[in-house]
């Protein structure tokens, strides 16, 4: 049914075919450089800015609990993959020394041009070994990096080695092939499995698998949640926006709205509520925290 990928020993599926590093990084030059404002909005609402500050209100109240409450001592972030920057904008205002790694910092400099400067450009696999035995990190986030790359177990030992003894490593990824995703599948309320998005994903994350994978690195679960399970519309003709595409600004702003409702009823309230979903395998990503075994 799935013939495009394979399960592999952690759990998890990946392409059957994969590209070659030389035709992946064809792919980003073009996708990154060529056209540096790579897939960016050109603006946002205030609503979405919200949204995606609220997500970050999620992350760091955990981070809160699992690092002693985060006081009188100057931390140090890495978000691999920062994309427009708004992660380095939030722990720049948390006080923390922010770095970032992307191809492109385009999208940072567009949006969160305090942070422009802090980003290193270039590959992020080659940037993150640069790092080792250099400097250490209170907290790396891979913020939807880990299914783009091509052995996302090195990038993990990597990213491990950076890490400081007490170090949070924040993983999110999309959820694939859910229980939910089979469902629509299998039971025809889309018409092709569309999670599957070759050359960008190379790897589908579940719970147990990205949880093995950090495992074999050394790296121990110290959270897990998921988030908006917006692959509910799909059950609805009216809202379903795989089959008719038009539909998709709809159902964004639809999670835009009842997400930043739930923040602002409860941060802690929220993240229950998605620990819950993580747990019984929905949302449309998965959110891992991590730190190294001692």
């Amino acid at each position: 049914m799935f013939e495009q990928v394979i399960l592999n020993k952690y759990g998890y599926y990946e392409l059957r075919n994969k590209p070659s590093k030389a035709e992946l990084n064809e792919y980003y030059t073009k996708k990154y450089y060529q056209d540096p404002r790579g897939s960016y909005e050109a603006t946002y609402s205030s609503e979405e800015i919200s949204f995606f500050n609220n997500h970050l209100d999620r992350k760091y109240n955990v981070l809160n609990r699992l690092i002693d409450g985060l006081s009188s001592h100057t931390y140090k972030f890495l978000d691999v993959g920062c994309g427009e920057g708004w992660a380095l904008q939030y722990f720049k205002d948390k006080a923390w020394q922010v770095t970032g790694m992307d191809f492109s910092r385009y999208g940072c400099e567009r949006f969160n041009p305090g942070c422009a400067a802090d980003v290193i450009t270039g590959d992020i696999e080659e940037s993150i070994k640069l790092k080792i035995n250099r400097e250490t990190f209170d907290c790396i986030l891979l913020d939807n990096v880990l299914e783009h790359l091509l052995d996302p177990l090195e990038t993990l030992n990597d990213c491990s080695k950076l890490l400081s003894s007490d170090g949070i490593l924040i993983v999110e990824v999309p959820n694939d092939f859910s229980l939910l995703q089979k469902k629509l599948f299998s039971e025809q309320y889309v018409s092709r499995n569309y999670w599957v998005v070759s050359p960008d994903h190379i790897s589908y994350f579940n719970k147990t698998g990205l949880k093995s994978l950090c495992e074999e690195v050394g790296l121990n679960e110290e959270f897990f949640m998921g988030d908006f399970p917006i692959d509910f519309n799909l059950l609805n003709p009216n809202t379903n926006y795989i089959d008719d595409s038009t539909k998709g600004k709809s159902c964004h702003n639809e999670r835009v709205v009842i997400e930043n409702f739930l923040n602002d009823i409860s941060v802690e309230q929220t993240i229950n509520l998605y620990a819950a979903l993580g747990d019984m395998g929905l949302g449309r990503s998965l959110i891992g925290f991590f730190r190294k075994k001692h």
